[in-house]
């Protein structure tokens, strides 16, 4: 924090008052009527100070609900997870795959350096094809060909918020979770919590929105 941004109060309630009236009694009556004014520049200075990027959000929301924590930007998503804090990760969305025909992949023709066609069954491959047993993504799970009703009928968030199960527990965040449910992991869930909500609202960008998940801190 910049030093002009800090103010001292004493030493400026002390200014405002003439020599003459500069009693203890006085001083701290007039400190007790200045605290609201002391509590409302440090929350506006403090908004001030913070953004909705993802690394002051997260700032913010562990400041606000996980106290115990020391939140670290420079940690990755594995690391925020170890370590118990509230992150924040881009949201899923199926992504477009095509099917190309067979004669999209190969090159019928082979161009030879003297610029002659040679013609027949030898064929060049334009780029590399992966059969179905090769080709793995990540946490190997077959690759989903979306439909035009992925992107029509299913509305999705631009980003998640990953919540440690214990802030859920503890109840400092609220929220209504599915203890049956086999997808509790995986599935969003309903936050009940007016303070977390205003908070994300405030701070994320505008038209922003946004799904909490529940996540359990690996031992």
């Amino acid at each position: 924090m910049n030093k002009y941004t800090i103010l001292k109060w004493e030493k400026f309630l002390l200014w405002l008052i003439p020599p003459i009236l500069r009693k203890k009694t006085h001083v701290d009556w007039l400190d007790v009527l200045l605290t609201p004014l002391h509590s409302l520049y440090e929350d506006i200075l403090y908004k001030m100070q913070h953004t909705g990027q993802v690394i002051y959000l997260e700032k913010v929301i562990n400041e606000a609900f996980n106290v115990t924590k020391e939140y670290d930007p420079n940690l990755n998503i594995e690391q925020k997870r170890q370590e118990g804090l509230i992150y924040i990760d881009e949201s899923i969305k199926p992504e477009l795959q095509y099917l190309y025909l067979h004669k999209e992949y190969y090159n019928p023709d082979k161009i030879l350096a003297d610029g002659n066609r040679v013609q027949g069954d030898l064929r060049i491959p334009l780029f590399t094809i992966f059969k179905n047993n090769d080709y793995k993504n990540k946490n190997n799970k077959p690759v989903y060909l979306a439909h035009r009703e992925d992107y029509t009928k299913v509305s999705y968030a631009n980003f998640r918020v990953f919540i440690p199960e214990n802030l859920i527990a503890n109840q400092t965040i609220t929220a209504n979770i599915n203890e049956n449910s086999p997808k509790k992991q995986t599935e969003a869930i309903d936050i009940t919590s007016a303070e977390y909500h205003n908070l994300l609202n405030f701070y994320k960008l505008a038209g922003k929105s946004y799904q909490s998940y529940c996540y359990s801190i690996e031992s």
